[in-house]
C-alpha cells in the first residue's frame, strides 16, 4: 500500500518533469535574452519572475523536495523500525530524480541571479554528490549526508525561499 506521501509525490514529480520540459519555450524572450552574449562585464541576470531561472525555479524546487523527502523517509523508517539493516532505497527512482535536478540545474545556472547563484551551485553539488553514492552497496548515511548537513542546509533553505519577484535585494 502506498503511503500518503508516495501518492502525492508521484503526481507532483510528473507535473514537475512536464513543466521542466515545457518551461524552456514558455517565454521565447527569456530564452533569446539568456542566450545573447553579454557585452558588459557588469551585466548579470536579474531575478524577475519572467527570467529563465525564475520560470524553472518552482519545478526545480519540487523535484528537490521530492528527492530529499524520499531520503528523509528512508531515515525515518530506519529509526522507527530500529533496524540496523540497510534500508532499501528506490535507487532507480532516486537516480532519475537526481538526473532531472542536474539537467534542470545546468540549464538554470547560467541565468541564476548573483544573489542566489552560490547557494544554487551548492544545492546542485550536494545533489550530485548524493546521487553519485546511489549504489546497492552504499550505506544510507552516504546518500543522505550530502543533502542534509549543517553546511548545505542553509543553501537548500535559501533556494527554497528565494523570491524572484523581490525588488532591490
Amino acid at each position: 500500500m502506498l503511503s500518503p506521501r508516495s501518492w502525492i509525490a508521484a503526481p507532483m514529480m510528473v507535473i514537475a518533469m512536464m513543466t521542466a520540459g515545457c518551461s524552456g519555450t514558455a517565454d521565447p524572450g527569456a530564452d533569446s535574452h539568456a542566450a545573447a552574449p553579454s557585452t558588459s562585464a557588469t551585466a548579470s541576470p536579474s531575478p524577475s519572475p519572467t527570467s529563465a531561472f525564475c520560470v524553472d525555479l518552482t519545478p526545480f524546487r519540487v523535484v528537490v523536495v521530492v528527492y530529499r523527502g524520499e531520503l528523509a523517509d528512508a531515515v525515518h523508517s530506519r529509526v522507527a523500525h530500529r533496524s540496523a539493516s540497510k534500508r532499501q532505497l528506490d535507487l532507480k527512482g532516486l537516480r532519475q530524480r537526481a538526473a532531472v535536478i542536474a539537467r534542470m540545474g545546468e540549464e538554470m545556472q547560467a541565468s541564476a541571479p548573483p544573489d542566489i547563484a552560490k547557494q544554487f551551485h551548492t544545492v546542485l553539488g550536494a545533489i550530485r554528490l548524493s546521487s553519485s553514492k546511489l549504489n546497492p552497496d552504499s550505506q544510507l548515511g552516504d546518500v543522505v549526508d550530502p543533502v542534509f548537513n549543517e553546511k548545505v542546509n542553509p543553501s537548500f533553505d535559501a533556494v527554497d525561499k528565494y523570491d524572484c519577484g523581490a525588488k532591490d535585494k
